[in-house]
Parts: structure tokens; C-alpha cells; sequence
């Protein structure tokens, strides 16, 4: 079978090659650009559109035409429809062309109550949400139930009713009835679809020819695969962009479908020749446009919920057309079929289709639109094995779903599947030095150049203290503890924070700081190899032992002959670094800027406490990141006073060659402020960071790339170049300006303390006007009334003493309300005595 797919660089056309390459090895197809890498390896031979009549050829021989809309020339597809109109064909043609769900979009259509269906929630969605497994699984209770009869709506008008009737005051809430496959006689499309549906006439009008079959198949809004039609929308999220926008009030419904899965109907129809010649390719997700946003904000935490705007204000916005769509469809017979249940045989035979579709490229330098190609490896093996062939022809094979639920319930494998398409890859970080080696500068600013959060430790401590959580309320335990031995000269500690409690922070964070699914940079950590070990390193797992103890004693004797390599560690997922800085400072250097610091006062049994704990496993960083298959990155915060060193033990060498007298040492308490004067040396760890970085592995995030962060650090001043033990004018200016710089952040941090301050003030009068409202209650019946009307006599009268008055009103109020207490006593005994008397004449 030869099969013709247009295009086959295109979005679709990837994952159609793909399926196909299941039923034929023999495809061809057009090109829109020019990179060879971005052709999916399985096509054969690529046609050359500028040759009409050699395109012409190849299609009228292939037994299988696809024609794809969504990246197809309609000029071209007009000269090809009108060819096969007036060509003789002699043997069985199939013409396929997937169109899109805006050619429905018009389309009239009424509207049913939303049914709610109350089931147990299925944590793990759809089969394709977990990497590596099949597509196979069981479909959870609640789709079919919300499914059925929706055509009519009869079953969601019952539900509707039933539930309206438990919860009376309930509001109504309607959506638009689904529409079938064999509706699309109805279709009318958007101004912008119009063209589509001719040309979507002119393919179905070639049933005409005794050889030639069409088919239509329509293509709800694609995604996954690297996203085409939602690439905007998860570029924003993935650089966490404040311009996620719901349009009107969201509650419009988009039908979408995954690119695998409008694929896989293709191939479906081929294999079973259908009658029905218009076939729906839709998932079973019902998902709004509000539903889509906010699920792809949380999915990436954003920091922010996603405001609505008006449709005017986005009539002009990327998607507005898309995004303001409200329709409902049913998948096409074909895709109804369930699949039966998975033997235990065959459960891991579709593990492979994470990576049996053909990729895009990694988008260049993150602009839109453009293509991707494929991870190397990814689509050259088969990883499916196919259906048997049914031995009735009328009975329709299993559709195995990818996405069934839709993108919503998907959503973590589809933010998956765009990370991975668009080579998208984190970059992890940690900075860690001894105390006032200047960790946290250096770790800020690989943070911006790199563009992804800095997570400083410290900033953790302080954020967790403040909070009224478990964890918060464990962190405030232990400083208590530590400040209470630091204060304790006869205490043996502990004086630093535990290695459990540290990875239970850093845990934290990674899972709540918005932006750290682009990578991180980790300020302060570790600094000791226990916090290493136990965040950064799996826990391994204990082996049982064989049952033999024969085989065990020979496995025993042979290890002892021959000792098996050292494994390297098992590194938690989340704490690949990709690099880790070391930083390295004398004594004194850290000392006098640990005593300079404005950001933390200096506590010098604390600091001494710290050094310790630094120098105790500080040899062993490398080896142990090494064995990590981390990349090392060793930086001196010294590095301008042992330049200055280094040119005079040169000058000493030079001069003991000549015979003349060596040159003046520099004073050391000059080199030390040389050293610690300014971190103009900064800019040297960032040169060496980032070529480090780079020398692993390019770094792609949608961010700038490395020339542009080289770019930006030659932008920065220029360290001093200091050849004798004066300061110069540029030291100075470097000095003012790194001075500069530390002010502004000081302000931003005291700004920051001040918000926190009147948020503080806000949850304590929150909770003091909780707390005293039983108070205000008392208050509102026993004595508001009586001093009211005291204050408002005080006034019309105006007696000379009002305090007198008052009490003496306050007084007469008191006998008054006694006494007219008493009476509505009497007057209620008098009244049970008549209603007693009553009763007793009666009986």
C-alpha cells in the first residue's frame, strides 16, 4: 500500500506518519520548509511541490491520499481535487482530508441542563498520564455516564432533574447538546472556515468516481505533541508570564483531541472502509476554555489566577477564535470501541508509545510556529504490536485511546510530552561555600542570567518560621532550641538545623515555588555530606536474598575474589543538578564579610559554628557531585588579592633571575580588602558557571541562548585591575556600584518585611474580631440600649453634671427594666393560672 500525506513536516502529518508506518512502509508527501531534520524518518521519498506534474503523478499512483488542512495549500488542494476529477483512475483510490471543528462552529444547536455525576475521582486520569504505560486501561464509570444520551439529551435532562430536586435552590447550568458525525450535513463554519467547508464539498463530491473513496475526517482543536494550536498558551505558562487571560466567563466548551489520537482514526478508517463518509475526531474531555486556562496555570503554579477579560478586549489576542468556540461532539463510531482488558502478558506492550509518535522539533530560539524534530531515537522502532485482524468484516476493531478524557485530566502527560518535544530541559543548580564566601550573590545572579528561581536557604527558614503549618511550626521548634545553646556557652549543640528538617524544606519549595520546572539554582546547600545524602540521594532498596544459600556462598566466595564496581548513586529525580559551584574564600575573607553583611547581623558563635561545620566535609563536595555525574564548577571569591599575590611571587621569581632586589610584599591587611572590597569578582564566576554549564550541555528554555547571556555579562562592570596594594578609581566605581546594587535590594527586602507586616496586621484583627463576638453580642442587648438612650437625654437636656445625670439615668433605667421584668413575670404566671383554671372546668 502506498500512502501520500501532505506536508509531512507538519504538526499532524508527524503523528500520521507515524501511525501509518503500522500498515505501510511506503510513504511519501510533500515538505512546507526545508530542514531535512524536521521529515519524519519513516517517509520514503519526498515529492517536490514546485513540479506540478510530477506531484500529480506520485498522487494519482498512491493507493492512500491525506490531505491535511491545517498545513495544507489550498490552491494546491484545488489543482490536485480537480485532477483526480478528470484523471481516469484504475485502481482503488482513498482520499482523507482532516479538516477542523471550525467548520461546526455556527452550526445550530440547542442547549441541556449539565448532568452531575457524582464518582469516585480517578487521581491517575487516562492511561496515556503515566509515562511508558498503554493506552489500554479501563475508562473511568463517570465519562459514559455523562456520555450517554447526549445526542438527545434525554438521560442528562433526567440526571439534571433528579439532582435539581435533591438541591432545589441549585442554579441551572446548560451546554450545548452534542453533535454527531452524522450531523455534519448542519455544519455551518466561522467566516474564517468557510473556505474549509468548500473544499471539505469538493473531496466528499469525488464519491462520484467508481474508484475513488472520500472521507472527511474532522479534527477537534489539537494538542500534545509539542502543542501546535496551544503552543502560546504553554510557552506563557512554562516562562510564567502574567498574560494567561479567560475570555467572557469561560464556560464555553472547545472540542479538542489529541494529535495521537486524530492520527490513530485515520488509520482506522483506512484499515476498515467505513460507509459514513464524515467522521468526528474528538476526545471524551468536555472541557471549558475557564477549565483549560486555570488547569494549565496550576499545572505549572502559577502565582496568580488567570483574570478574565471581555471578547472585545480579545477579539484581536492569539487563539480568541479557538478560545470563544462553544460546541460539543461526539467522537466517531469508530473511536467507541473499547478496548478489551489487558492480559498480564501484554501490560507493558505499549510502553513504548510515549515515543512512537514522531516528534517536533525543539522550537528555534522559542518562536512560534516553528517546527520541531525528533528526539534522537524516538520513532525508528515499532513498540505497538497491531490488532489481529477481526475475522468479521463487520465487526469494527478496538480503538486504543492516547487521551480519551481530554487535556484537562491529561494534562501533567501533555505538559510532559511538551517538555520533552520541545527539548525543553531544567537547569538545576546548587551554590554552596562557607559562611560569607558570598554564596547568595553568586546564586542570585545565575538565577537571573539563566532566568529561573534562586532558592536560597536561608529565605526558606525565615518564610517557613513566619507560617502556621506542621512544618513551619517544626522549623520555629528547632531555632528556638538552637538559639537557646548558642546562648549556652556550656552547650554541645546542636547550634544548625537538622538534615531531615533541611530536606524537608528544599522539598517544599521545589513542589510550590512558581517557575521551578524550569530548573532552579540552590543557594547555601549543602553543606554538610549528611544534607546531601539525605536529599539528594534515593534510599536504596533491600535485595532478598536468594533461597539458595549454596548459590549464596558461591556469590559470596566470587565477590571476594573479585569485588564488583562501585555503583554510582541513585539521584532523586527531582535533584539532577546539571551543575554544582563551589566556592572557596581565607578564613579572614569570610570573616570580614560576614561582619560587613547588612542582609543577616553577624552572631560570631554562630559563624564559628558554621565554618566548622563547612570545613568538616568540604574536600569531599567534589568527589561526592562527581560521583553524581554532576559537573563542578570551583570559584575563588579571592580571586583579585591572589592575582595581585600571583603577579608579585612572579615579580620575586623575575627578580631573583636578574640578581636584583625582589619588589615590596603587599600587606595583607591590604590584600584582604582587596578581596573583600566589592564582588566584582562575580562576573568571573559567572563566565565560569555558565561555560561549564554550557560545555555539559546546550541550555534550551525559551530563554535567551548562551551568546546572549554571554553578551549580558560583558555587559557588567568590569572587575578592577589592580596591580598595586592602592585602590584605584575603577575598584571604587565597582564598589559604589556593587554598593548601589545592595541598597536597592535592601530597600526591595524591607518593602517585601512591610507587606508581610500589614498582612500580618490584617489576619490579627481578622481573628481578634472573631474572638470578640460574643463580647459585641453582650454588649448589643444589655447595655447599648441603656446607653443610647442615657447619651441622646445627656444631650437634650444638658444638665450641668452629666456624669451625675448619667449615673442617675443609668440608675432609674436599671429599677424601670427590674420592674417591668417583674410584671412580664406576673403577668406570665397570671395567664398559666387562667389556662389551668380553664382546663380543669373542662376535664
Amino acid at each position: 500500500m502506498k500512502i501520500f500525506v501532505n506536508n509531512v513536516d507538519g504538526f499532524l502529518a508527524g503523528a500520521l506518519c507515524a501511525d501509518l508506518y503500522k500498515i505501510s512502509h511506503h510513504i511519501v508527501g510533500t515538505r512546507k520548509g526545508r530542514q531535512d531534520d524536521l521529515v519524519p524518518p519513516m517517509v520514503k521519498r519526498i515529492v517536490p511541490r514546485v513540479e506540478v506534474r510530477r506531484l500529480l503523478k506520485a498522487i494519482a499512483a498512491c493507493d492512500v491520499v491525506i490531505y491535511d488542512l491545517h498545513d495544507a495549500d489550498l490552491e494546491e488542494l484545488e489543482l490536485v481535487l480537480r485532477a483526480l476529477q478528470i484523471s481516469e483512475i484504475h485502481h482503488r483510490m482513498t482520499f482523507i482530508l482532516v479538516s477542523s471543528v471550525g467548520v461546526w462552529a455556527r452550526t445550530q444547536r440547542g442547549y441541556e441542563e449539565i448532568p452531575i455525576v457524582q464518582a469516585e475521582s480517578n487521581p491517575g486520569g487516562d492511561e496515556a498520564e503515566v509515562e511508558g504505560e498503554g493506552e489500554g486501561g479501563e475508562v473511568a464509570e463517570a465519562a459514559p455516564e455523562a456520555e450517554a444520551g447526549e445526542g438527545e439529551g434525554e438521560a442528562a435532562g433526567g440526571s439534571a432533574a433528579d439532582t435539581a430536586a435533591a438541591v432545589p435552590d441549585a442554579p441551572t447550568q446548560l451546554r450545548p447538546v452534542a453533535l454527531r458525525s452524522e450531523d455534519y450535513t448542519r455544519r455551518v463554519p466561522a467566516p474564517k472556515f468557510q473556505e474549509w467547508k468548500a473544499i471539505e464539498t469538493q473531496v466528499l463530491s469525488l464519491k462520484e468516481k467508481a474508484t475513488i473513496r472520500p472521507y472527511v475526517v474532522c479534527a477537534g482543536v489539537p494538542y500534545g505533541n509539542g502543542e501546535d494550536a496551544f503552543l502560546g498558551l504553554f510557552k506563557a505558562a512554562w516562562q510564567t508570564r502574567d498574560s494567561l487571560r479567560v475570555i467572557g466567563e469561560g464556560n464555553n466548551y472547545i472540542p479538542m483531541v489529541h494529535a495521537r489520537d486524530a492520527a490513530r482514526l485515520v488509520r482506522h478508517v483506512i484499515e476498515v472502509g467505513p460507509t459514513l463518509d464524515y467522521h468526528l475526531a474528538v476526545d471524551r474531555g468536555d472541557c471549558t476554555q475557564k477549565a483549560l486556562i486555570t488547569s494549565v496555570a496550576k499545572q505549572y503554579n502559577l502565582a496568580y489566577e488567570p483574570q478574565a477579560v471581555t471578547v472585545v478586549e480579545a477579539l484581536l489576542a492569539e487563539l480568541a477564535d479557538i478560545l470563544t468556540m462553544d460546541l460539543r461532539l461526539e467522537p466517531s463510531a469508530l473511536m467507541q470501541v473499547e478496548m478489551p482488558e489487558p492480559s498480564p502478558a501484554t501490560e507493558g506492550e505499549a510502553e513504548g508509545e510515549a515515543g512512537a509518535g514522531y516528534p517536533a522539533e525543539a522550537e528555534a530560539h522559542g518562536l512560534a510556529g516553528e517546527e520541531a524534530k525528533p528526539p534522537e531515537g524516538e520513532g525508528d522502532e515499532e513498540e505497538e504490536k497491531e490488532e489481529e485482524e477481526q475475522p468479521d468484516v463487520n465487526v469494527l476493531p478496538p480503538f486504543r485511546w492516547w487521551s480519551e478524557k481530554g487535556i484537562v485530566a491529561n494534562l501533567t502527560q501533555v505538559s510532559a510530552e511538551f517538555t520533552r518535544w520541545r527539548r525543553l530541559q531544567p537547569v538545576r543548580i546548587c551554590v554552596t561555600g562557607p559562611p560569607g564566601s558570598g554564596v547568595s550573590k553568586v546564586s542570585q545572579e545565575l538565577a537571573e542570567l539563566y532566568h529561573v528561581p534562586a532558592v536560597q536557604l536561608e529565605e526558606l527558614v525565615e518564610e517557613q518560621r513566619n507560617l502556621e503549618t506542621p512544618l513551619g511550626q517544626q522549623v520555629r521548634e528547632q531555632l528556638e532550641a538552637i538559639q537557646a545553646n548558642l546562648g549556652n556557652p556550656k552547650s554541645q549543640g546542636p547550634f544548625v538545623l537538622t538534615a531531615a528538617l533541611t530536606s524537608q524544606l528544599l522539598d517544599h519549595a521545589l513542589a510550590t515555588k512558581s517557575g521551578v520546572h524550569r530548573g532552579y539554582v540552590i543557594g547555601g546547600f549543602p553543606q554538610t555530606l549528611e544534607e546531601a545524602t539525605s536529599t539528594l540521594i534515593e534510599e536504596p532498596v533491600a535485595e532478598e536474598p536468594p533461597p539458595d544459600k549454596k548459590d549464596k556462598k558461591d556469590k559470596k566466595d566470587k565477590a571476594a575474589e573479585e569485588a564488583p564496581p562501585e555503583e554510582p548513586p541513585m539521584v532523586k529525580e527531582a535533584y539532577k543538578l546539571d551543575m554544582a559551584v563551589l566556592l572557596s574564600s581565607s578564613d579572614e575573607g569570610c570573616l570580614a564579610r560576614a561582619q560587613a553583611s547588612e542582609e543577616k547581623p553577624y552572631v560570631e558563635k554562630e559563624f564559628q559554628v558554621a565554618m566548622e561545620r563547612w570545613k568538616k566535609d568540604a574536600e569531599a563536595f567534589p568527589g561526592f557531585f562527581e560521583k553524581m555525574s554532576t559537573a563542578v564548577c570551583r570559584v575563588s571569591a579571592d580571586s583579585a588579592a591572589e592575582a595581585v599575590q600571583q603577579k608579585y611571587e612572579e615579580a620575586v621569581k623575575a627578580a631573583a633571575e636578574e640578581e636584583k632586589d625582589p619588589p615590596e610584599a603587599p600587606d595583607p591587611a591590604d590584600l584582604l580588602a582587596l578581596a573583600t572590597g566589592s564582588y566584582a569578582w562575580v562576573k568571573d564566576a559567572l563566565m565560569q558557571g555558565t561555560a561549564c554549564l554550557e560545555g555539559r550541555r546546550p541550555v534550551f528554555n525559551f530563554k535567551p541562548s548562551q551568546a546572549a547571556i554571554t553578551a549580558e555579562i560583558a555587559m557588567k562592570p568590569q572587575s578592577a585591575q589592580v596591580t598595586g596594594v592602592d585602590e584605584n578609581a575603577a575598584s571604587e566605581a565597582a564598589a559604589a556600584a556593587a554598593a548601589a546594587k545592595e541598597a536597592e535590594k535592601r530597600a526591595e527586602k524591607a518593602r517585601q518585611e512591610q507587606q508581610r507586616v500589614e498582612q500580618v496586621k490584617k489576619e490579627e484583627l481578622a481573628r481578634l474580631e472573631k474572638h470578640s463576638e460574643p463580647l459585641r453580642l453582650y454588649l448589643m442587648k444589655f447595655v447599648v440600649p441603656a446607653l443610647t438612650g442615657a447619651l441622646v437625654d445627656v444631650c437634650r437636656e444638658q444638665p450641668d453634671d452629666p456624669a451625675g445625670y448619667l449615673a442617675e439615668y443609668l440608675q432609674v433605667y436599671s429599677e424601670v427594666a427590674k420592674q417591668r421584668e417583674r410584671e412580664r413575670g406576673l403577668e406570665t404566671e397570671r395567664v398559666a393560672a387562667a389556662a389551668a383554671s380553664a382546663d380543669s372546668k373542662q376535664g
